[in-house]
């Protein structure tokens, strides 16, 4: 079993970088944000719902920081990985050719953390636990695959899986 220290060295110098400049910016918005109690007192629904966004910002900026943290100490994505280590499925590293059902061709990168995808490859890159990565894990060259989209059912053909 790997240990916390060691599995955080997995992640390349650009990954960690990356990761706490995000940490960084994340502690200076949520101290922005100041403190959530009700001691300014709330005259009116526009002072309830501004209170309501600070709360939800203010969850949403911690929930970040906790998965942050925990990437940068070694430990998996609070999504857990896209696939377990007993399965073949798509391999973080691998890129993959598709065809997509309206007829455009592209190459994706596939990424168990997606921000260890490098800048430059960021836009054309693939979470493995995306809908998308989940319909690949199982999938070979030349089969059709169907994910959802928040615009409903999608198919793409495999074209090519290359792997790390």
């Amino acid at each position: 079993m790997t240990n916390s220290t060691e599995a955080a060295s997995d992640l390349n110098d650009q990954t960690r970088r990356h990761l706490l400049a995000e940490l960084e910016t994340l502690e200076e918005q949520r101290g922005e944000l100041g403190s959530l109690g009700n001691d300014d007192g709330v005259n009116d629904t526009g002072d309830a719902a501004e209170q309501i966004r600070r709360i939800d910002d203010a969850n949403r900026i911690d929930d970040r920081v906790r998965e942050v943290k925990r990437l940068l100490a070694g430990g998996v994505s609070m999504n857990g990985p896209a696939i377990s280590p007993e399965q073949d499925g798509l391999a973080d590293g691998s890129v993959v050719t598709l065809r997509f059902d309206d007829g455009d061709t592209e190459s994706l990168y596939a990424a168990a953390i997606p921000e260890s995808v490098p800048d430059a490859d960021r836009a054309r890159s693939l979470s493995l636990d995306s809908p998308l990565g989940r319909a690949l894990a199982d999938a070979s060259e030349g089969d059709t695959i169907t994910y959802e989209t928040p615009g409903g059912e999608r198919q793409a053909e495999v074209l090519k899986i290359e792997a790390p």
